[in-house]
């Protein structure tokens, strides 16, 4: 009896002395990282600060890194139930964006098909602890979503990477779905992206 309680005394004070991870609503969203991971392969999400507005949505870009490359979205939110999108940019902080910003890489007007599936498939979730949804995307200063989610994106990134990246080079890029978790909390902040 008395060994049964030691072993199972020891790994409940072992936890107790563990602090609690943060928690990514105690992150500022531009700090935040998430990750998702496959196996080997690692993926990551994270919000870069512009120096105005990456949208009239957000001041945030999202960037998405794979295996092979990172993406870059701005955030659009329809009125009504509709929800968030992402919308495929250039790299906002290359040189060539600082006079105008990044290029958009999709014709957001469009009725080509092809352009309206890439569009469906870039839906955004955020969510809060308790799974609540967000309305809007996150904005600098703000505490972070504690998930974050694009379940879809994956489609695109197998059937047309190149439509989500200026990478000429850019081909299949298989991503599985799944939820992105809170990674870390930067200490240092890269520079604003632009406009």
């Amino acid at each position: 009896m008395r060994n049964w309680l030691l072993s199972a005394l020891v790994p409940a004070v072992l936890l107790g002395l563990a602090g609690p991870a943060p928690a990514a609503d105690e992150c500022p969203a531009e700090r935040a990282i998430y990750e998702l991971l496959d196996g080997e392969d690692r993926f990551e999400i994270g919000f870069q600060r512009s120096h105005n507005y990456a949208s009239i949505a957000s001041d945030l870009y999202m960037y998405l890194t794979t295996p092979q490359r990172t993406y870059w979205f701005t955030f659009s939110v329809s009125n009504g139930y509709s929800g968030m999108t992402l919308i495929p940019v250039t790299d906002p902080t290359r040189a060539d964006a600082a006079p105008d910003g990044p290029r958009e890489l999709l014709a957001l007007g469009s009725d080509d098909p092809q352009d309206l599936d890439v569009l469906r498939s870039l839906r955004f979730y955020a969510l809060d602890e308790d799974m609540t949804f967000w309305f809007e995307p996150p904005n600098e200063g703000e505490p972070a979503p504690a998930y974050v989610m694009v379940p879809e994106i994956g489609l695109s990134l197998w059937y047309g990477a190149s439509q989500l990246t200026d990478d000429a080079t850019a081909d299949r890029d298989p991503m599985p779905r799944g939820v992105f978790k809170p990674d870390l909390c930067r200490d240092e902040l890269p520079e604003r992206a632009w406009p």
